[in-house]
């Protein structure tokens, strides 16, 4: 079985066609046959074994070892963090002992701009070249393509959001129980999803502005995961997290699951409790996907003025802060920062155009409030 990951239906055509073109087959490895590809999205409603005659949910938890070939479309949103190198590990028990998972990379200016994959990235998370003894194998195809195989050594488990869900829901038990439509799982997941495309952008906003300077990271939300996913990051350091959530199931699961893998020390306060952020004094505070995002945004502005802002919402309530901040705007599709006259290039022509169009449609962006 061969399989090929999109981001929705919309990039199915153009992502296969990266793939069956003449210029990705260097080795003769890893040219499909079209016929034998099975297209699977992030944002289908659907979860079941992957099949010809319906498109079905990226995450359906597969046996392992058994899967040909994974191809990964460009329009998959695969960041390089440890959330995506998590799922690299997890594709890699997916595959059988001589298959394989097939991903664009790109050259290292456009991936560190981007927060995407290129060749070294891959290399240094996954330490193989061919012919090394190493974590496992990466070979270079062809520009742009790289394969990664089941190599000597198993690439060890990064800290990240994405292992709690693995380690914690038996994929056993998830294929007794999904057939068909669950909106349950489904909403889940698309929690799972929302992290994995939101961490890198907080992680690289984090890192242009402090580097690897230690920082007080605060987060409101109504779910956990993305604070977590954003704390536990190998590329920023993060010394002490206070998410305030009232979900305080999955924050103490969180919690207890990271306790003995990382060192960063975690707090969880309720929402009636955001006036006890002024004693840890957080340098940074995001507000992401909140159905009280105005409310938030005017409490933080008024209890921590010297904290910078990251606010995922519409121009309208950014406005009346400029006089007190200096904006900039993030992608919400790439790891990369918005400026005026600056093309962002992107392998897909479908994407290029949605990322370079972001910057003035009317859609929600991601914000970056910095104190005058």
């Amino acid at each position: 079985m061969e399989l090929i990951f999109h981001k929705s239906e919309k990039y199915i055509e153009e992502d296969i066609f990266y793939y069956i073109s003449d210029q990705r087959d260097k080795h003769s490895m890893i040219k499909p046959k079209r016929e034998n590809l099975i297209s699977m999205t992030v944002d289908s409603n659907t979860l079941a074994i992957p099949n010809k005659n319906e498109i079905v949910n990226v995450f359906y938890p597969f046996k392992k070892n058994s899967i040909d070939k994974i191809y990964i479309g460009l329009s998959f949103p695969l960041f390089s963090n440890n959330w995506a190198a998590s799922y690299l590990r997890y594709l890699l028990k997916v595959i059988k002992k001589d298959g394989s998972i097939i991903l664009p990379v790109y050259p290292e200016e456009q991936a560190d701009e981007k927060g995407m994959w290129s060749r070294s990235f891959l290399e240094n998370i996954f330490t193989s070249r061919t012919g090394w003894t190493g974590r496992n194998n990466v070979w270079a195809e062809n520009d742009g393509v790289m394969s990664m195989r089941i190599g000597k050594k198993f690439p060890k488990k990064p800290d990240s959001t994405l292992n709690y869900y693995l380690d914690e829901i038996s994929n056993q038990f998830y294929r007794s129980q999904l057939n068909g439509k669950n909106i349950e799982n489904i909403d889940t997941i698309k929690t799972i999803w929302s992290t994995s495309k939101l961490s890198p952008i907080l992680e690289k906003i984090i890192l242009e502005k402090y580097q690897k300077k230690k920082v007080v990271y605060a987060d409101i939300c109504e779910n956990p995961s993305l604070a977590y996913e954003v704390s536990v990051s190998d590329y920023i350091s993060i010394k002490k997290t206070i998410i305030c959530s009232d979900n305080t199931l999955l924050c103490n699961d969180f919690a207890n699951y990271f306790s003995y893998r990382n060192k960063n020390e975690f707090l969880n306060l309720s929402i009636s409790e955001l006036e006890k952020l002024t004693v840890h004094n957080p340098d940074i505070v995001s507000i992401i996907n909140n159905k009280s995002d105005h409310s938030y945004l005017q409490k933080i502005q008024d209890l921590l003025p010297e904290a910078t802002i990251i606010f995922y919402g519409e121009s309208n309530i950014i406005e009346p802060l400029k006089k007190d901040y200096d904006l900039c705007i993030y992608s919400s599709i790439v790891a990369t920062k918005l400026e005026a006259g600056k093309t962002i290039n992107h392998y897909s022509d479908i994407i290029e155009e949605e990322i370079n169009l972001e910057k003035d449609n009317d859609l929600k962006k991601i914000y970056v409030l910095t104190p005058k």
